[in-house]
């Protein structure tokens, strides 16, 4: 924007702004001048970009709360899952919605279940729901017999979410609302499914306003990252990464990156691959973040893909300068501390308690075998991976559990156990299909050939584990 004292404005005045898409367009005082003002554009969150993009990382919704006559609608969405809806009427509801022209984009429901009623109360008769108008209602899902006291899930796949302005839970017979707490996890997004999307400036100066020419984004423009390589690197820096996407720029100047804060040196750039070296890391950090910048088509769409600085388990400095983890010790990774397991196995060690990230690489190899031995695993507030779906582990890996029943145990999780406290876990392997089949013929004891139902992809040398077709518990393993 070319306007004398105008960046100087933006800048010093409180009751000064400009806005795109209701969004704050952030001043750049580096490129701007007295003559020019010069401001970042915030990510535009639509139906289409959100589904395409991945703009924005998934949270739980907020949006304005609503219910029938006698729920407690804030005791369901209080974040407190001892407080419980008592609402005994047939034909009940709870739920959210969002401003006019805005919905959420939906990509996981869960639902904590107490112990005190019995779960007929709501299986067939409590649904979930989504509505443009709050209105007329469409059925999303409805609780069967596999829900439990607790915490109950209902995912969307990718490419199967939902999006509507208003959601529900609606109870069609009595005691079918009396749920402890819910979350709706996703994000509220611009109800529009269209690749291109155009916005009215709107520049405030001292509280008056003035409309600008549109704004639009537009997806064909839109910078695109598919995948990162190698996922890893030393915290010391040097790791050569390489960006593969599209709509990147051949100009090495173009193009920025931060990792963490930290740039990453551009050496070579082309329309779909951006190579850089890391620098260095020292100390702890938060989470992982990168941003790529592509002068001219704005910040890169990364979808969720993350590069981690990482401490080596076999190097002697992630432990104080001393010696790698020994047998019985116990080991502590703090948060922002991501440790990559580099080694073929451990001696047997005591407990994990895993506060940052501890990260298991595959090995080229896919018959390549790790071993990874203790008594106990804690997850806490932090991550512990073996793969993630995009990235599966595609050799082997062992973990194995000690203890006697006798050991002491860690209070709620008790022992021999991996356990997650509010962090995350992810295990994926090579895709297998199917995970699961069924005997078409009984398997006789002692047979050496059995018939399935459908074709398989097992391999010379797996294990195969048939279990028993009655419910005797002496007949189960």
């Amino acid at each position: 924007m070319n306007a004398v004292g105008l960046a100087s404005t933006l800048k010093n005045s409180e009751s000064s702004s400009l806005t795109i898409c209701e969004e704050t367009c952030v001043l750049d005082e580096d490129l701007s001048s007295a003559s020019t003002a010069v401001c970042e554009l915030s990510s535009l969150r639509t139906t289409y970009s959100q589904d395409t993009f991945e703009i924005t990382e998934y949270g739980y919704l907020s949006g304005t709360l609503f219910g029938s006559a006698n729920t407690q609608v804030e005791n369901v969405f209080d974040d407190d899952n001892l407080n419980t809806n008592e609402d005994w009427d047939a034909d009940c509801y709870f739920g959210m919605y969002f401003p006019e022209g805005y919905e959420g984009f939906v990509n996981e429901v869960k639902l904590f279940l107490g112990s005190t009623y019995s779960k007929d109360y709501f299986v067939d008769y409590l649904t979930f729901q989504g509505s443009d108008d709050g209105n007329t209602y469409d059925d999303i899902f409805t609780l069967d017999a596999s829900i439990h006291e607790g915490w109950n899930y209902f995912d969307f796949a990718e490419g199967e979410e939902v999006s509507y302005r208003f959601y529900r839970f609606f109870g069609s017979n009595s005691g079918s609302c009396l749920v402890n707490e819910a979350h709706i996890f996703g994000v509220e997004v611009i109800n529009d499914s269209s690749s291109s999307y155009s916005c009215t400036p709107h520049l405030t100066i001292n509280d008056a306003v003035t409309l600008l020419n549109d704004v639009s984004y537009v997806d064909t423009v839109t910078p695109t990252l598919t995948s990162i390589s190698p996922r890893y690197g030393t915290v010391y820096g040097g790791t050569t990464v390489t960006f593969s996407g599209d709509n990147f720029s051949d100009n090495v100047a173009d193009i920025s990156v931060y990792i963490d804060d930290i740039e990453c040196v551009v050496s070579t750039a082309s329309l779909t691959e951006i190579t850089c070296v890391t620098g260095d890391k020292p100390g702890l950090s938060t989470d992982p973040s990168l941003k790529i910048y592509v002068e001219g088509k704005g910040l890169v769409a990364t979808a969720d893909h993350t590069f981690y600085y990482v401490y080596l388990w076999s190097d002697e400095s992630t432990w104080g300068g001393e010696f790698v983890p020994q047998e019985g010790d116990s080991v502590h990774i703090p948060t922002g501390m991501n440790v990559l397991f580099d080694m073929d196995s451990t001696p047997v060690l005591n407990i994990i308690i895993v506060e940052g990230a501890l990260i298991f690489a595959p090995d080229a190899d896919p018959d390549h075998e790790r071993t990874f031995d203790c008594y106990y695993f804690l997850v806490s507030h932090g991550t512990f991976q073996v793969g993630t779906e995009d990235d599966p582990y595609t050799s082997k890996m062992t973990i194995t559990m000690y203890g006697e029943k006798a050991d002491p145990s860690l209070p709620t999780f008790g022992n021999k156990v991996l356990a997650v406290h509010y962090g995350t876990l992810d295990i994926h392997g090579v895709v297998r299909t199917p995970t699961w089949t069924e005997l078409e013929l009984t398997a006789d004891v002692g047979a050496t050939q059995i018939t399935l139902r459908e074709a398989v992809d097992w391999q010379v040398g797996e294990e195969i584990v048939i279990a028993p077709t009655s419910f005797e518990s002496r007949e189960a393993e």
